[in-house]
């Protein structure tokens, strides 16, 4: 199954935290939001990533690479942010008919 996590967003509310980095990769308790995405989407039986970006995009493709956890990455550019449908539209080309969405900016813990 594959997983769909949009990360394109600039992360106003969070001031300076995201003057220079995507929101993403934001740090909560050492560990980038979206390292915690990626953990719960993988869990949950993902088993290729698709994650879409925009602001600063290319901070997440360098931290993330090609894989995380031996779990495939694709990314997808978000021009314009256009809010989540629009992220999800983006990435259409790339899912299937069936797919996990997992917000890129949420922490998930046991």
């Amino acid at each position: 199954m594959q997983g769909l996590v949009p990360a394109a967003g600039r992360g106003t509310r969070l001031g300076a935290l995201t003057d220079e980095r995507p929101k993403g990769l934001v740090e909560v308790a050492e560990r980038p939001l979206l390292a915690y995405a990626f953990d719960a989407a993988i869990d949950a039986g993902v088993t290729e990533l698709v994650v879409v970006v925009g602001y600063e995009g290319a901070q997440i493709v360098d931290r993330f690479g090609d894989a995380y956890r031996d779990v495939p990455l694709t990314y997808v550019h978000q021009r314009e942010r256009l809010g989540l449908g629009h992220a999800v539209l983006q990435a259409e080309s790339h899912l299937d008919e069936r797919f996990l969405l997992v917000n890129g900016d949420n922490v998930f813990a046991d």
